[in-house]
């Protein structure tokens, strides 16, 4: 198991089925590693919700953090059912009988916008929205990880999402259109946590 998993193993041993959240890690480093610097940015997502989980109620804890390591895995080709990541990794979850974590997973990171403009509004309805603070930690831990797995603010994930698609990708423009959303889940998170004592610009230091 790499060192990353190693460390998570142990930092989760607080929470229920800690042993469950180990093999949400493999299947996600077994998923994802192959798909270039996809599991260095879920090793990064996982590494903020692991920093800020001891904040929430064990139940939340994990799911959070579950959720953090799978939120990609609809990438692999091996699940690929859509197209669209958020709805094809929810689509597995769920088959897998993970029914909080396969609404976390489709809606993460405002996913709609992108459903709309992929046609996809039907299918993502079939999972319930979760509106918690949960729901947007995991939005901040997305969206503050670089695609290398390093800590970045949403502007400059914004910009690096620009470049690597085009500015006229359905992607970015889903980006444009769900952008001040995002940013509230992300200052929501953001006072959160500073009232609970933690500074949100120094998480992995």
């Amino acid at each position: 198991m790499a060192e990353s998993l190693s460390l998570s193993a142990k930092e989760v041993l607080a929470l229920p089925n800690q042993a469950l959240l180990v093999s949400f890690a493999r299947l996600a480093e077994e998923l994802l590693s192959p798909l270039g610097a996809r599991w260095l940015h879920v090793q990064g997502v996982a590494r903020v919700a692991l920093r800020i989980s001891p904040l929430f109620a064990p139940d939340d804890a994990w799911h959070l953090i579950a959720a953090a390591y799978l939120h990609d895995v609809g990438y692999a080709p091996a699940l690929w059912h859509t197209g669209f990541h958020p709805v094809d990794g929810a689509l597995f979850l769920r088959q897998q009988g993970y029914e909080r974590l396969a609404c976390l997973v489709a809606h993460h990171s405002e996913a709609r916008f992108e459903a709309h403009l992929r046609g996809l509004e039907d299918l993502l309805s079939r999972f319930p929205r979760e509106r918690s603070v949960v729901a947007d930690a995991l939005t901040f831990c997305d969206l503050t990880t670089s695609p290398l797995g390093t800590r970045v603010s949403l502007q400059e994930r914004a910009r690096e999402v620009t470049l690597r698609y085009g500015p006229d990708h359905l992607v970015t423009q889903a980006l444009r259109q769900a952008l001040p959303t995002k940013a509230l889940a992300i200052a929501r998170t953001r006072r959160w946590l500073q009232r609970h004592g933690l500074d949100p610009d120094h998480l992995t230091e």
